[in-house]
């Protein structure tokens, strides 16, 4: 009877574990199980596993069922270890993502009347209580020295332009030939000076800017380009969309009255002049969360670590197990890029989007591009509907032999990644110039 009951438990727990899934996925259907392959990997697989070890503990013999119990146990706790061994070698690159300082650090920083932890934009503004789109902040702080992320022993800062953002601010002396708009990648995340993306492309010899500030979503980016665009009037505008969590950003931004204006043909953008209140408000705010230590407590509630632990986000990642969620029409995007074309097209300049790829594509053998590319079609549909040139790094990436070299630890362009990118942005823009009315599609 001891053993019955031994196996019933043994068994009971891994079906219990493996029914989270389906559980999980089925309360948030559109998200993880309106697609057949996410109904498959959240719902179906996890579903009939878990029904078939409670089974097993119910109705198998009692000396089977410890076995079976036993077994099944034993593999899971060895991928809770090895799990537990990916968060702990991952904790230091979220902290440092972050901006926790060392003692050392903290007092280096401490000097620098005019330096910045990192920040967003839609943060900012939320907390500075804008409410009109002209008084709107959409850039950084001029001329401060704006942290990107630690490592034990450094701190990767850029010296921030006129505007705010990350480029010298001699770029400025004359026709510019590009500007990127972005999020993290556009801004150089981790990237020391000189290494991010606009830089590599200002190498390449183009007059090239980034408006790019983490967090960035498409809207916020069409704000920006309505403020900066007629000042700069670049040759080229590209903005870039990240797979990853741009989607997402989109569906919140829009949920914002005065950045939801940004769509509207009679949108009052603004000026940096009429933004200088929730510029000031916005530094006050800046210089209190300076004070502020970053620490585990921050690391647990800003991400999701105890949740994907638990669903062993990062081995089933390194698997190519993960399948991202699944995303659903937002006709405001096709919007917003018929939105930006007409502004960069008003001053007579070409606007292209750029996809960057997330890293997970990358990771894995089980890997697929089909599963991911669900969101890149509609994207990619937008584009072609607004007869937008698309500049596609998932493509350039994947002919590398080792496309998952393309980004640092923290997801990320690495060194290599930014480098690829530059390259297929300026043979781009090589095949604009030398056929001006046949735009082409880089692949």
């Amino acid at each position: 009877m001891k053993m019955r009951h031994l196996g019933l438990l043994l068994c009971g727990l891994l079906g219990l574990y493996l029914l989270i899934s389906p559980i999980y996925a089925l309360l948030h259907f559109k998200q993880f199980a309106s697609l057949t392959p996410h109904l498959m990997r959240y719902v179906v697989v996890p579903g009939l596993l878990g029904f078939a070890f409670v089974a097993v503990g119910l109705l198998a013999k009692p000396r089977f069922s410890v076995m079976v119990g036993t077994c099944g146990l034993s593999v899971l706790a060895g991928l809770f270890l090895f799990e537990a061994l990916l968060t702990v070698k991952s904790v230091s690159v979220r902290l440092g993502m972050l901006g926790q300082l060392n003692e050392a650090q903290a007092e280096t920083l401490g000097r620098m009347t005019n330096a910045v932890r990192g920040f967003t934009l839609r943060g900012l503004n939320r907390r500075s209580g804008t409410e009109e789109l002209s008084k709107a902040l959409l850039s950084g702080f001029p001329s401060s020295q704006v942290v990107l992320c630690t490592s034990e022993s450094d701190i990767v800062s850029y010296t921030a332009d006129r505007y705010g953002f990350n480029n010298p601010d001699q770029v400025y002396g004359g026709k510019l030939d590009l500007v990127l708009l972005g999020d993290s990648f556009v801004e150089g995340f981790c990237l020391p000076p000189g290494e991010d993306l606009a830089s590599q492309l200002r190498n390449g010899g183009l007059a090239a800017v980034s408006l790019g500030i983490r967090g960035n979503g498409p809207l916020l980016e069409l704000a920006m380009l309505g403020r900066f665009g007629e000042e700069l009037r670049p040759r080229h505008v590209m903005m870039a969309f990240f797979e990853g969590n741009d989607w997402e950003n989109l569906e919140k931004e829009l949920t914002v009255p005065w950045l939801r204006s940004a769509l509207s043909s009679e949108a009052n953008y603004g000026s940096q002049s009429t933004a200088q209140e929730t510029m000031r408000a916005a530094r006050m705010i800046m210089g209190e969360l300076n004070k502020r230590p970053v620490t585990m407590a921050d690391l647990v509630s800003k991400t999701a670590m105890i949740r994907n632990f638990v669903a062993l986000q990062q081995t089933f990642t390194q698997l190519g197990l993960i399948y991202p969620k699944i995303a659903h029409t937002i006709p405001e995007f096709r919007d917003t890029l018929h939105r930006a074309k007409t502004l960069t097209e008003s001053w007579g300049g070409t606007f292209t989007l750029v996809y960057v790829p997330r890293a997970d594509r990358f990771m894995g053998s089980l890997s697929s591009d089909r599963i991911i590319d669900q969101l890149k079609t509609m994207v990619l549909d937008a584009a072609k509907a607004e007869g937008i040139a698309v500049v596609d790094l998932h493509k350039a990436f994947r002919s590398h032999p080792e496309p998952a070299r393309m980004y640092a630890p923290d997801h990320h362009f690495s060194r290599e990644g930014a480098s690829l990118a530059a390259d297929v942005i300026l043979r781009h823009l090589g095949a604009i110039e030398q056929s001006p009315k046949n735009i082409a599609v880089i692949k």
